[in-house]
């Protein structure tokens, strides 16, 4: 029994240590003995916060590794220290890549350049808990600390001015976070986007789905704030201490304009009794017209959606989004880049509809298809697309505005394999369409490929048999 106990204790001691080595650390310590060709290393550390100082144009900090190394933009080397920005300019410092996943606490030291208060932290690869932007007092180090979350497996950290902003950072260090501490999490990150509506919506709602761990049994209320939050509710103010799903919706009649709130979700530490807080903002963009979808994938837009906004872009400013349609074949077009009609031969684009049997070409939507989505997604090589509903994710307008692709409206740029749905790749998210019964079929007739849609024959040209 001693000799377990004894066991148990080394290896508690081994994680108590293992939890207090760095993810990374940087102490800017070799800014001091290594000379410099023009200047020396003064600011910061010595009690200088302007004037003639912190000019040195080496920098040279802890990190061995030349291929994973900080970057900067407008920085000087200071008395064991850095200074980031310079008069006219803005500077910014970007650590290595930080290899870690789950949490993290970020702590550093900063202080003011003479005259200037502003510094700013973002934070790539992770979610920030706390507050990224610091307003400094005057002559003297500030230790910050900013609680980052979901970590995927690596995290990168900027530190940045505007508007010519300075400011001295040393000893940034990044460690694991307490497994034990209180935390809320969402599973759809720090904002819930509604997407673009029309006038004519109803009943919008949206999940967000609220995962708690290590807090107490009050459980985790909720609240919301903002201009627009009479606009937005959510189904409860308080959920367990484990989270739950959190419904939010949006009042009905709102009119054409951009609209948001925050939700406020706070809970206990179970250990410490700190206050454990996770900001989620929502969006929301009304259009002053009826769509049918808003442009997510598990809500996408209509082909008489991607019409509509192409005839509206006086008020529709583009942008990338999901739109579902039947494939048609492929996109025709002639030397000069217009389109000629629903083809069997064009391997780089598609035509949509949102009728399976659809002719008439004012109800179709083409499809700019390229790169990696090429080889799965043109009818030459998948004949067996034709009649099928499919997802595409692309630009409902060019770099220059228009909403047109080959003359008629249209989705640029659909470029990646995550771009794209088929009905073999996600089943469940068209199983219900009550267009699925409109299977194709490919008919060979006297050496000729023929395809049954519906109840129609049509050539592979898109032009219906008799």
């Amino acid at each position: 029994m001693k000799k377990s106990l004894s066991l148990f204790a080394g290896l508690w001691f081994s994680c108590l240590l293992m939890a207090q080595t760095p993810l990374f650390y940087e102490s800017f310590d070799k800014c001091k003995d290594e000379p410099d060709e023009n200047y020396g290393y003064t600011g910061g550390n010595d009690g200088q916060w302007g004037g003639d100082i912190a000019k040195a144009i080496v920098i040279y900090d802890d990190q061995k590794d030349a291929s994973n190394a900080w970057s900067y933009n407008n920085a000087n080397g200071a008395y064991q220290c850095i200074k980031v920005g310079i008069a006219k300019y803005a500077g910014s410092a970007t650590t290595p890549q930080i290899t870690h996943t789950g949490d993290a606490v970020l702590t550093f030291k900063v202080a003011p350049w003479e005259g200037d208060s502003m510094m700013y932290v973002t934070i790539n690869g992770g979610v920030a808990l706390d507050d990224t932007q610091f307003t400094l007092p005057k002559k003297k180090w500030t230790t910050a600390t900013i609680r980052i979350a979901d970590i995927k497996g690596s995290l990168q950290i900027t530190f940045h001015t505007y508007l010519k902003q300075r400011f001295f950072l040393d000893e940034v260090k990044v460690m694991p976070a307490d497994p034990n501490a209180g935390v809320i999490r969402t599973t759809e990150g720090m904002s819930l986007d509604f997407g673009t509506l029309g006038q004519g919506y109803s009943g919008v709602k949206k999940t967000l789905h609220v995962q708690g761990a290590n807090l107490s049994a009050d459980g985790i209320s909720v609240s919301v704030e903002g201009t627009n939050k009479s606009l937005f509710s959510v189904s409860t103010s308080n959920l367990s201490a484990t989270g739950g799903e959190l419904v939010v919706s949006l009042q009905n009649g709102v009119s054409d304009g951009d609209y948001g709130c925050v939700i406020n979700l706070t809970g206990k530490d179970k250990n410490t009794n700190a206050d454990v807080k996770r900001q989620v903002s929502v969006f929301c963009s009304i259009m002053p017209f009826a769509l049918q979808g808003s442009g997510t994938k598990t809500d996408p837009f209509t082909c008489a959606d991607v019409i509509l906004l192409a005839d509206r872009r006086d008020v529709f400013w583009g942008g990338r989004f999901w739109v579902e349609g039947f494939v048609l074949g492929g996109a025709g077009r002639d030397t000069g880049g217009s389109f000629t009609g629903v083809s069997m031969t064009n391997n780089q684009g598609l035509v949509l509809a949102d009728d399976v049997t659809e002719t008439n070409k004012i109800h179709f939507v083409t499809v700019q298809i390229n790169y990696n989505a090429r080889a799965a997604l043109n009818v030459v090589d998948n004949p067996e697309l034709v009649g099928k509903p499919v997802k595409v994710y692309g630009d409902l307008q060019n770099d220059k505005g228009s909403p047109l692709y080959l003359g008629i409206p249209g989705v640029r740029n659909v470029n990646n394999d995550d771009q794209y749905v088929r009905p073999w790749d996600d089943e469940t998210a068209l199983a219900n369409d009550p267009m699925r019964k409109c299977e194709s079929t490919k008919i060979l007739r006297d050496g000729q490929l023929f395809i049954l849609r519906g109840e129609k024959i049509y050539t592979v040209t898109g032009q219906v048999v008799k």
